[in-house]
């Protein structure tokens, strides 16, 4: 295979579509990035091939000071690099150096399996995810009693199932500031009413809500492409939190009838957190999220350091945008 490296603007939809039909990851879509741009960024798909592998980077480039870095767009896919090989690392490092860009943050796909980083790159472990196989016979057979209660009691208090996008879409950009304010997610979790509308409209998605008497109490959304699925948002009422469970059993068996085959429940906001913890109750396989730093211009990236006060060796990357 031929080196080559190209990049899909947001713009060419069927160029995005066709370079995703192989291989592509449910948060690596043109309509997931779509709906992403109504949040005031570009989405860029690049696509490469070095080294007998190839990469699907979903990207976006990011100011700071007259300079630019880029990082992979929100979502579980991050990029995904088929067979797992650093050689598309190493040409897409060499492309964004002669683009003046400062430096990349890239998450990897879970798919992807790299035994160390390339030189001057470093290779970060993030936050664990959770997998559920939904091959298996019964797939929350082997989750913990108390996921098994809350969906029983959902049950009992007379949840019902809501499906029309434009009742859900609605309850959803209702109930997602107020759930991203409750859990106080970092700023990366803010998106655009518009965005949260076009995730749920998006007919490759799972969205649903959960009714209690006349209101909405809580939102799941899921993102399907090919065999996998990833749970994407979750917003509710401090009472909602509790039909979360319901949610996701009615979700595994709407994507097990479409012939998706792995469920990727994330992880929580933070390391640790009650919704990491609640995730790890269903029992699926655990997974590390890893993440390549690359720096493209040592100099300039020391200079923004010195600018920002900060260290260039802190867990913040790129260390000069971390939080005061």
């Amino acid at each position: 295979m031929i080196d080559e490296l190209r990049v899909i603007s947001i713009d060419d939809e069927e160029q995005w579509n066709a370079a995703h039909e192989v291989g592509g990851l449910p948060s690596q879509t043109w309509r997931y990035a779509w709906a992403l741009s109504a949040s005031g960024i570009d989405p860029q798909l690049a696509v490469v091939h070095s080294g007998g592998a190839r990469m699907l980077l979903p990207f976006f480039e990011r100011e700071w000071l007259g300079t630019t870095d880029i990082a992979t767009i929100r979502g579980l896919s991050g990029a995904s690099i088929s067979p797992s090989s650093n050689a598309p690392l190493r040409l897409w490092r060499e492309y964004a150096a002669q683009r003046g860009w400062v430096a990349g943050y890239i998450q990897l796909a879970t798919t992807v399996s790299l035994e160390a980083a390339l030189a001057g790159d470093e290779l970060v472990a993030h936050q664990r995810v959770f997998l559920l196989d939904l091959r298996s016979a019964d797939v929350l057979h082997s989750a913990s009693q108390i996921v098994r209660r809350k969906i029983r009691r959902a049950a009992k208090l007379g949840a019902i199932l809501v499906e029309d996008r434009s009742v859900v879409a609605e309850a959803l950009k209702r109930l997602y500031p107020a759930t991203m304010q409750r859990v106080r997610a970092r700023g990366v979790y803010g998106v655009s009413p518009a965005t949260l509308e076009r995730w749920v409209f998006d007919q490759s998605s799972i969205a649903l809500g959960a009714r209690i008497g006349r209101s909405i109490e809580a939102v799941s959304l899921f993102c399907a492409a090919g065999p996998y699925s990833e749970y994407h948002i979750n917003a509710s009422t401090p009472f909602g939190r509790d039909l979360t469970a319901w949610l996701i059993w009615n979700a595994i068996e709407r994507l097990r009838a479409a012939g998706v085959h792995v469920l990727n429940l994330g992880g929580g906001t933070r390391p640790g957190d009650g919704l990491s913890q609640f995730k790890e109750r269903f029992h699926g396989e655990t997974r590390r999220l890893w993440a390549v730093r690359q720096i493209y211009d040592h100099a300039k990236y020391d200079e923004l350091c010195r600018r920002a006060g900060v260290t260039c060796t802190r867990d913040w990357f790129p260390a000069y945008r971390a939080p005061a």
